[in-house]
């Protein structure tokens, strides 16, 4: 048996097309998507069958126009949602070399990347690009980004994990955490929606592997400290995050078959033993947030095999947030913790954020509130 994880989850927050905030996201008020429409937003630059859910949120007036003259959206988001997470729980200047930022992506923002590359081609000669735009399209930008914007001088990585970054932002962070090389880290992920990723996903939709949902965007972010010394300092913990299990559970040549639900039902199972609860201790189980049907099938099908007759409450966030792939782990977690149900009940609320991937991967992290 391992020992439960000593992690608290202080705060979060998030910029989403549910609107910027966490109360926001929990609110069932749904926002006018004319609203959210981006000011550079060009229809034909989209595919025209495909349905969008744009966060209502513009960096230059939210941050203010210094340093945001030539930040992309990718990182603008990450620090709006840093911004946010940093009134709600701040670290002093004291303790700034002993804070840090972690943030997960696929690619950084490929929007900046492909705009770059592509003023190298229609150029008069391809080094008459404007420096100034060349630090977006590296991966690392917006967690760099963060770290500068609120001289944070600890622990700052860039996790690069496909569905699946939002777990390991979490799972780096623990690490960090546990290994005392940080006392609090902002952890989670981000995704913009733009031309490339929308073309990308109309792609999917076409080969049949998806269902048509709107594309989304976001970045979410958590505050991680150590809850054994929030404790001896007095602190109430509500939030707590006691185990995380990942790895290749099935093979994807597997898929859909009964092996590949067998193996999501085991990382249910392993995550649970780590921490010796039973599957009757589970009440709400966030699965989805994503467009990929066949995932999403696979991933109910096991929690209602496992689970059987004792159900737990399942949630799922795609209607609120649509296809948000980097960050579609960390949004199903601030669907759980949003849920009126697992912070107001009576007693500890357990929770399993649950993801698998088309590859065998399968990802888990257990939290009560």
């Amino acid at each position: 048996m391992t020992k439960s994880l000593d992690i608290a989850l202080m705060a979060w927050e998030a910029i989403s097309p549910a609107g910027i905030g966490a109360k926001q996201f929990a609110s069932s008020e749904a926002i006018d998507p004319s609203i959210a429409m981006p000011e550079d937003f060009t229809e034909a630059q989209y595919p025209p069958d495909l349905e969008y859910k744009f966060a209502p949120y513009e960096g230059r007036k939210f941050l203010g126009p210094k340093g945001t003259r030539t930040m992309d959206r990718t990182t603008a988001l990450a620090v709006g949602a840093a911004k946010l997470l940093y009134e709600a729980r701040p670290f002093s200047e004291s303790n700034s070399e002993r804070s840090g930022f972690i943030v997960g992506t696929s690619t950084g923002s490929i929007r900046s990347t492909s705009d770059f590359t592509r003023e190298t081609f229609v150029q008069d000669r391809p080094f008459l690009v404007n420096p100034a735009l060349f630090p977006n399209t590296v991966m690392n930008c917006a967690a760099g980004q963060c770290a500068i914007w609120f001289k944070a001088r600890g622990v700052n990585a860039t996790i690069a994990a496909g569905r699946l970054s939002g777990f390991m932002s979490l799972q780096y962070g623990s690490m960090m955490l546990r290994r005392k090389y940080a006392d609090l880290l902002y952890a989670g992920a981000v995704e913009e929606l733009c031309p490339q990723t929308a073309w990308a996903h109309k792609k999917l939709t076409d080969a049949g592997h998806r269902v048509n949902v709107p594309q989304g965007e976001g970045g979410v972010m958590f505050a991680m400290e150590r809850a054994s010394d929030l404790i001896a300092n007095g602190e109430n913990v509500r939030t707590k995050l006691h185990a995380l299990q990942c790895r290749r559970y099935f093979d994807v040549s597997t898929v859909p078959t009964q092996q590949a639900i067998n193996g999501i039902m085991q990382c249910i199972k392993d995550t649970l033993e780590r921490v010796q609860l039973t599957k009757e201790d589970i009440r709400f189980v966030s699965i989805g947030a994503s467009s990929d049907k066949l995932v999403f099938e696979m991933e109910r099908a096991a929690v209602d095999a496992y689970f059987g007759s004792n159900h737990p409450v399942l949630i799922d966030v795609i209607d609120k947030v649509g296809e948000t792939y980097s960050a579609a782990f960390s949004f199903k977690l601030a669907g759980l913790l949003a849920h009126p149900e697992f912070q107001n009940g009576s007693g500890s609320q357990f929770g399993l954020v649950l993801s698998a991937t088309h590859d065998g991967y399968v990802g888990a992290a257990l939290v009560s509130g």
